[in-house]
């Protein structure tokens, strides 16, 4: 089986309520191998490791409308949202939302996504560790949440311009080389957002020396600014650095 080189998306949802939890001490991405992980780890490293953050941020943008979504998904003589989707934009403006922004180049949330497809998703013959060590020519930046509008609202252009990763030491900040998006069965509904970014300046330079202490991944989305720091000497598996 050929493995993409595409992120698997990453589904936090059903991960999301065991955040709070104690864990172990034990680190399933030092001590164990991938294909040992179990749904626990997985949960652990969706919700509590140095590739994963929540943000909480205050939404500021205006939710998708029946108006705005094409005939096919509309149902009844008085244009309606899904029933998904209007939950989701019920407290839109204003209400707190969760969002999860992943470092998804890295071999360990390759590794997890690929697991949870073994596991949860219940699809077959996937080769987790082909898929986790696959050389990833740029880093790569997750972005997912229930709420998405933004996204919707503006094209993988917009945020191309509206995002950056800004590194502690260095001072360096680099701008996405692109953006990508992933959506719906129906290709309308973003899911998921990716943003890449260059693994070396114009002249070959690292833009992420092994030095380097922490880099910051900042996007606006219109009125509202998500921030999320990774500790990028905490970044490491049993391998070694982990970008």
């Amino acid at each position: 089986m050929r493995v993409s080189t595409k992120p698997v998306i990453l589904v936090f949802i059903s991960f999301a309520i065991f955040a709070g939890l104690v864990w172990a001490k034990d680190e399933p991405w030092k001590g164990k191998l991938y294909d040992q992980w179990d749904r626990k780890d997985l949960e652990r490293i969706f919700t509590d490791s140095p590739w994963s953050r929540v943000v909480s941020v205050t939404r500021s943008w205006v939710p998708i409308t029946a108006k705005d979504l094409p005939e096919k998904l509309i149902s009844g003589s008085i244009r309606q949202l899904p029933t998904e989707l209007e939950r989701s934009s019920e407290n839109s403006v204003g209400g707190e939302l969760s969002i999860n922004v992943y470092w998804a180049s890295s071999r360990v949330m390759r590794a997890a996504s690929a697991r949870k497809s073994l596991l949860v998703d219940g699809k077959k013959d996937v080769d987790v560790t082909k898929y986790a060590t696959e050389p990833q020519e740029e880093y790569q930046i997750v972005v997912q949440s229930t709420d998405m509008a933004p996204f919707f609202h503006h094209d993988e252009k917009y945020f191309q311009g509206a995002a950056f990763l800004q590194m502690k030491k260095s001072k360096l900040r680099l701008s996405p080389s692109k953006v990508r998006y992933e959506r719906d069965s129906n290709g309308v509904l973003v899911t998921v957002a990716i943003f890449y970014f260059p693994k070396k300046t114009p002249s070959g330079v690292p833009t992420i020396p092994a030095d380097e202490k922490s880099a910051e991944f900042s996007c606006k989305l219109e009125g509202t600014l998500l921030q999320a720091n990774f500790d990028v000497q905490k970044m490491t598996d049993s391998s070694g650095p982990d970008l």
